[in-house]
């Protein structure tokens, strides 16, 4: 029977992540993928400048950045532009390949795809019908998460998001589309990227339901004029009820952990912080991350907005245009793009 010290469920940003920071420890470690490749994720690629800084991204990875974005609400449009780029796209399969490359100079490190995890107690999970012993279990495995289920928590703040994958050259703009009667307090995007664009949208369940979603959706393509015929259509959950990330020898992180943020529903950098800091503290028990309490009290003015864009409903077309507004002024825009991005 198979024992590993540490076995990380999910090979997304955050598992890598996690995994590379105990690459030059002596523990044993198993990263399991449930897909045949590790990199590609239902995503829209989007990723902001603490990304880029905290990865320290090689140049050719990046698809496009952005010193600007287009800002829809309603039927008014404006172009905010900032001094530095703060927005950016990538594939995900590229930037999955990338972190499991880094991985290659750890000899005690190994990743297995096709490895889907069927159950979890309290020693040892099941992988293909085979038993593998652990002694630290990390779930990584996003808002789905079976490390999540297997804890007992049962999320109550979730976002769905819809998307399509067109393979076309014809974007290149960096777009955001606010219409509360369409989206009610979210929005939908157009993210291209060097082969493709992402085009979607996404909201709360409980205010908009996902047919309402999916209908709103595809009368704002047609209003657009947006041709998806050769688009795969994409949905995902974003779970961002955060309910802790330590129990007793089983950690949760990144969308498995309730990072993402609910406002925005970027989770690439709440992942890279959340899988290093756990990294940090199966190392060392008595390591407190300050990063951790930080990503929270973020999360935190992400959601108190958000509640406020939801409570004052009738009122979200005037606060997303006094916003548009502001952010046309510099410091308003530096104190905006420093909060969202």
């Amino acid at each position: 029977m198979e024992s590993f010290d540490v076995v990380i469920i999910g090979a997304g940003p955050a598992g890598l992540r996690c995994a590379e920071t105990l690459g030059n420890s002596r523990l044993k470690v198993l990263v399991l993928e449930k897909n045949k490749e590790v990199g590609p994720k239902v995503c829209a690629g989007g990723l902001t400048g603490k990304d880029i800084e905290y990865l320290n991204l090689p140049q050719d990875l990046i698809d496009f950045q952005y010193d600007e974005i287009k800002l829809h609400v309603k039927n008014s449009c404006s172009t905010i532009k900032h001094s530095n780029n703060f927005a950016y796209t990538i594939d995900r399969k590229n930037l999955g390949q990338w972190q499991l490359k880094k991985l290659g100079q750890y000899k005690q490190i190994e990743v297995r795809t096709n490895s889907k995890v069927s159950k979890i107690e309290k020693k040892y999970i099941i992988v293909n019908n085979k038993k593998i012993l652990y002694k630290s279990l990390v779930g990584a495995d996003g808002s789905t998460s079976i490390v999540k289920r297997y804890l007992g928590i049962k999320p109550k703040d979730v976002n769905i998001a819809i998307q399509y994958i067109i393979p076309t050259n014809k974007y290149k703009e960096f777009e955001v589309f606010s219409d509360p009667e369409l989206f009610a307090a979210w929005y939908a995007w157009i993210f291209p990227h060097k082969d493709y664009v992402s085009i979607g949208c996404g909201c709360n369940p409980e205010i908009l339901s996902s047919k309402e979603l999916v209908t709103n959706f595809k009368d704002w393509l047609g209003k657009n004029k947006i041709d998806i015929s050769k688009g795969r259509y994409e949905a995902f959950v974003l779970d961002y009820d955060y309910q802790g990330h330590q129990f007793e020898n089983i950690y949760l992180i990144g969308d498995a952990g309730g990072f993402v943020s609910g406002l925005t529903g970027e989770g690439i950098y709440p992942a890279l912080v959340s899988g290093e800091e756990i990294g940090k503290i199966i190392l060392d028990p008595g390591y407190k991350s300050k990063k951790i309490e930080d990503l929270l009290k973020v999360r935190g003015k992400h959601n108190q907005l958000m509640g406020l864009l939801i409570k004052y409903g009738k009122f979200r077309a005037t606060i997303f245009y006094i916003g548009m507004l502001l952010l046309k002024i510099p410091y308003f825009r530096k104190k905006a793009i420093r909060f969202l991005a």
